[in-house]
């Protein structure tokens, strides 16, 4: 099974898994982790560097809420010395979507589907609507 491990500004991570349980129940080997408001960059490192290693035993992928913030860069610098994909831009279809897809999809194949799937979720509905 590929394992999940969300690093996120606030709960939003916690609140994926959480909310993704409303629609396809309990998901398990998922962790989240959480940078608040006045944490620390180096112990925001080290959960991740803690979570990363426990989490290894299998395919691990880590997802973030946005390109260049503290959890990316975090998660980015635990890359070099492990091995597991990383994706930015998280968001609650792409989530939804690994949760229910990775035990039929390889790592790789995964993170190609998600990536393609997530950028067909955003969606601007004022111009779907003038369209019909």
């Amino acid at each position: 099974m590929i394992n999940i491990l969300i690093v996120t500004h606030g709960n939003l991570g916690k609140e994926l898994l959480k909310s993704s349980e409303l629609i396809i129940g309990p998901v398990e080997n998922a962790e989240s982790i959480s940078f608040q408001q006045g944490d620390n960059f180096e112990e925001l490192l080290g959960k991740v560097e803690e979570a990363v290693e426990r989490l290894s035993g299998d395919d691990l992928i880590v997802f973030t809420d946005m390109y260049g913030g503290s959890p990316f860069n975090a998660v980015s610098r635990t890359m070099k010395a492990n091995n597991f994909y990383h994706i930015t831009g998280v968001n609650f279809p792409l989530f939804i979507d690994i949760a229910v897809n990775r035990d039929t999809y390889s790592l790789e194949e995964l993170a190609e589907k998600i990536i393609k799937n997530g950028k067909k979720s955003i969606v601007f509905v004022n111009e779907t609507f003038l369209a019909e």
